[in-house]
């Protein structure tokens, strides 16, 4: 009840901001404008194709960045030796890469996919490491005690230890992936929420630009819900 009343106090502040003349008419549409596009048919296929992109990035970086969390949180060798190398690529932002991603991949779905794949890596990657590295040590000598070696121990003890770690990680990765998927859409124009708000904003259809917009928030909201 209360999240509800705050997202009603919030629509009441934009129709205040609207009768005051804080906000322009002719940029700030009324918020039963803004509702009446919500049911696009148009908004839903794009809202399909960013989930598309934002879930094909999210299983990447999951596939790639815990297994080799997992790996540079055992062995201090391989850590050193890609210790730079992630340092080095980490503070790339994703929409920077887009310029190179459109001539390489294409405008199609998956380069957006690839994008977010890139960016929420390092967030599964980072706590993934850490968290193995923070295991009790006694968990691991009572699966060694127990016969596991190697990959097996890795994946019976390690990893189910370091699942709160990973949570974390991937919380983070969810909430970031959405905002690249559709920042990414955005400047480059491949199908999605992104390129719906820019196309809708060069129409003049405001309305319909701020229904993206709402959506894209209501979406990153249900994504921070199951996530958790």
């Amino acid at each position: 009840m209360k999240g509800a009343a705050g997202f009603v106090a919030l629509v009441l502040l934009w129709e205040l901001g609207r009768l005051a003349h804080v906000l322009p008419a002719n940029s700030a549409p009324a918020s039963w404008q803004i509702a009446g596009r919500l049911g696009d048919g148009e908004l839903a296929g794009a809202v399909g194709e960013t989930l598309l992109a934002w879930a094909g990035g999210l299983l990447l970086a999951a596939l790639i960045g815990i297994p080799l969390g997992v790996l540079l949180g055992l062995s201090r060798w391989a850590d050193a030796a890609l210790d730079t190398t992630v340092d080095l690529l980490r503070p790339i932002p994703a929409v920077a890469l887009i310029p190179v991603a459109v001539v390489v991949i294409g405008l199609g779905a998956s380069m957006p996919a690839v994008l977010v794949g890139f960016a929420t890596l390092w967030p599964l990657l980072i706590s993934t490491r850490f968290g193995v590295r923070d295991i009790d040590p006694l968990l691991v000598e009572t699966g060694r005690v127990f016969g596991a070696n190697g990959w097996r121990l890795a994946a019976t003890v390690t990893a189910p230890a370091a699942l709160p770690a990973i949570r974390t990680g991937l919380r983070t990765a969810a909430s970031l992936g959405l905002v690249v998927a559709v920042a990414t859409e955005l400047a480059s124009g491949s199908p999605g929420l992104g390129s719906y708000i820019a196309q809708q904003q060069q129409a003049g259809q405001l309305p319909a630009a701020y229904a993206g917009i709402v959506v894209a928030g209501l979406l990153g909201y249900l994504i921070h819900l199951v996530v958790r």
